[in-house]
């Protein structure tokens, strides 16, 4: 690289050097454990997800979960980091640049955008997901306010594309299209012209269907998604942490996460208000420099807004805008979503960087003496570095990598050294856990086994929070619950836990762990390992992924059900809670099957009256089309017909759903490609 080309490229390259500078103390060829970002050793979460067996709430995240899949969890993490960070301020220097054609100005913006209290906490919590649409939705504005200014082709494209990666996280996206809406209506009221919709709607219609994918399985998801189970409890749970003299003061210095269990730069600055005053001062002389000119307003009173908009709901129920917030939060369904109302900061830190380049723009353009310039320069570049020092000292010690404990290795070995086809079930049954081996400050995680194991894991997704313990309410979490509930009167927990599929269960000797030695007393359960972290069980009434029965039993509710466990093994008959005859039998055997992908299976064996498949229920597994009985309350049955001679059981959702969904989006996809490359060679022959 020549002089010249340094010189084209050296702010994206202090932007990288930078984000080393600032991965270097946490880098190694270990994971990072956080909060909400664990490394993926298996390709569980991937198949759950692209065989549409959930849905997740929170945008498109499939292609994550693909990448994920295909990068080793080590490389993909740092990679993933490294990302963040570069273009965090990278893309907020672009749209600073555009909009105040100022170097020094959009090379300030970028570095508060990349550097602040809001992006240290969520790296720290391990909300990654969040952070990678939050680094580019600087880029979405610029190519949304480009679509406005040439409505053509090319700036159609260029929106979808870009918007179509911030929707990999819906939080983001939602507040992407606030921005947009925004800056929309500011234009449309200056132009007074409604010609701007055209290009807006082609932009809206073609990113709806590059974005079917998610969007299809996400609107058909059942009602029992979790969105539907946040109330405004919820709000006050999550509410942001109030620590500096107001819910607007604490919020407007990007601070705030509800979780106080870090530490922050400002724990260690007696003076840091005074770092966010001079933040803060540099955004309103921006605004006040530049509101009149003709040129810039529309984005400056845009920006203005955008700030006030991301305050308003940032406060959430903590502020004076409360009742505000909870009519919206009432009457808007996707506001749900946003329970954790410190998300909006993210508009308030995006208002800062823009409004904040045109402050230091109008600064600079005002000092003749070179010297003065340069420490003018100097000196509110270094305000958001101090003022968020912590991000180079791996964040304050708070983030360690490290590896899982040589026994985890060990008892996943030694799982899949057994060829059967089974479910692992495991305890605690927490979805937040205390690690003791996780070697950061804070040592809560997500529950790590979903992760690691390579055989399928049904563990806890209940939260635990103040007055909340769950907002999932699956199959499988209702009857564990249940289960759980009434343990100290189970002597045959095995026989309850074998229509689930589930040949082993893991007690990780964590947090409350003695608290399941109920285990140690069951009559159908052996302690076959035993190491440093684990202890093993083995289910001995195990009948495999797929079997048949010939009885079925009837009863009434769950309590029924454990009281029949603790007299016979109630996973040799089919039952059904309800009402109906009972025809006893105790003959039952295992099914042949071939698996041809997660979502279709064939059955090779003649069975006996009914078919037990015991992956969770749902109405789209189907045998031969019919919809499964639900048995036990948790799994899938069949009944078989004298005339029927094939057995296959497919989950129609994928095949009717996902699958369709997922073509027209990459059949979208190859066509942006191509139209882009098109009107790039156009221009260039022009």
């Amino acid at each position: 690289m020549n002089i010249k080309e340094f010189k084209k490229y050296k702010i994206p390259i202090i932007y990288f050097i930078l984000s080393l500078i600032i991965l270097i103390p946490i880098s190694s060829n270990k994971y990072f454990f956080l909060l909400d970002t664990l490394p993926k050793l298996n390709n569980q979460i991937f198949i759950m997800h692209f065989y549409g067996f959930f849905v997740p709430s929170y945008g498109g995240t499939l292609p994550f979960d693909i990448l994920s899949n295909l990068i080793p969890a080590d490389v993909f993490q740092k990679l993933l980091l490294l990302f963040i960070l570069f273009f965090s301020g990278f893309s907020a220097y672009s749209l600073a640049k555009k909009l105040t054609n100022s170097e020094v100005g959009s090379f300030y913006a970028g570095i508060l955008y990349m550097i602040n209290p809001y992006t240290y906490i969520r790296i720290i919590v391990g909300h990654w997901l969040i952070l990678f649409a939050y680094s580019l939705l600087p880029l979405g504005i610029k190519y949304f306010i480009e679509l406005l200014e040439n409505r053509d082709k090319r700036s159609i494209i260029k929106a979808t594309l870009i918007t179509s990666l911030i929707a990999f996280n819906a939080h983001t996206l939602f507040m992407a299209f606030m921005a947009y809406g925004i800056i929309l209506i500011i234009k449309l009221a200056r132009e007074k012209s409604i010609k701007l919709l055209k290009p807006v709607g082609l932009f809206s219609i073609s990113f709806t269907v590059l974005n079917l994918y998610w969007l299809i399985p996400l609107l058909t998801a059942k009602s029992s998604s979790l969105v539907n189970y946040i109330t405004i409890h919820d709000l006050y749970v999550f509410a942001p942490k109030i620590d500096s003299f107001s819910a607007l003061f604490t919020l407007a210095s990007m601070y705030g996460f509800w979780r106080p269990a870090y530490t922050y730069a400002k724990d260690y600055l007696p003076f840091w208000e005074i770092l966010f005053v001079i933040i803060f001062f540099l955004s309103i002389h921006g605004f006040i420099s530049y509101y009149k000119n003709k040129k810039v307003n529309i984005y400056i009173i845009s920006f203005a807004l955008i700030w006030l908009t991301g305050l308003l709901f940032a406060t959430g129920v903590t502020g004076p805008f409360k009742d505000i917030f909870q009519f919206l939060f009432d009457n808007i369904f996707i506001l749900k979503g946003m329970r954790d109302t410190h998300k909006f900061v993210t508009l308030i830190a995006l208002s800062y960087s823009i409004l904040g380049a045109f402050g230091l723009k109008e600064i600079i353009e005002n000092i003749k003496s070179d010297k003065i310039k340069k420490a003018v320069v100097v000196f509110f570049i270094l305000v958001p570095l101090i003022y968020s020092f912590t991000f180079f000292n791996a964040f304050d010690n708070q983030i360690k990598p490290t590896d899982y404990p040589k026994d985890w290795y060990q008892v996943n070995t030694f799982l899949n050294k057994d060829k059967d086809d089974f479910n692992i079930l495991f305890f605690p049954w927490h979805l937040y856990m205390d690690i003791h081996w996780v070697p950061n400050k804070d040592k809560r995680i997500a529950n790590p086994a979903q992760t690691f194991f390579d055989k399928y894991v049904i563990s806890a997704k209940n939260i635990e929070v103040p007055g909340i313990y769950t907002e999932v309410y699956t199959p499988y979490q209702n009857y564990i619950n249940h289960i759980l509930q009434n343990k100290d009167r189970i002597e045959n927990f095995g026989s309850l836990v074998a229509p689930l599929g589930v040949k082993y269960i893991l007690l990780t000797k964590e947090v409350d762990y003695k608290n399941y030695n109920f285990l140690f007393k069951q009559k159908d359960l052996k302690l076959i390992l035993e190491t440093k972290n684990f202890y093993v069980f083995k289910n001995e009434r195990y009948k495999g992924k797929i079997y048949s029965v010939e009885g079925i039993k009837y009863v009434k509710n769950f309590d029924e059900l454990i009281n029949l466990s603790n007299k016979e093994d109630i996973s040799k008959e089919l039952i059904l809670i309800g009402n109906g005859t009972n025809k006893a039998s105790d003959k039952w055997k295992p099914l042949n099957y071939k698996e041809i992908n997660p979502a279709k299976y064939v059955i090779e064996d003649k069975p006996l009256k009914y078919i037990i498949f015991t992956n969770e229920y749902s109405k789209d597994w189907v045998l031969n089309g019919k919809k499964p009985l639900n048995a036990y309350g948790v799994v899938n049955a069949y009944e078989i017909k004298e005339n029927e001679n094939k057995y296959i059981i497919t989950y129609e959702r994928f095949y009717k759903v996902c699958l369709p969904s997922y073509i027209i989006s990459l059949i979208s996809l190859m066509l942006c490609i191509v139209c882009l490359i098109k009107e790039k060679l156009n221009l260039k022959t022009k």
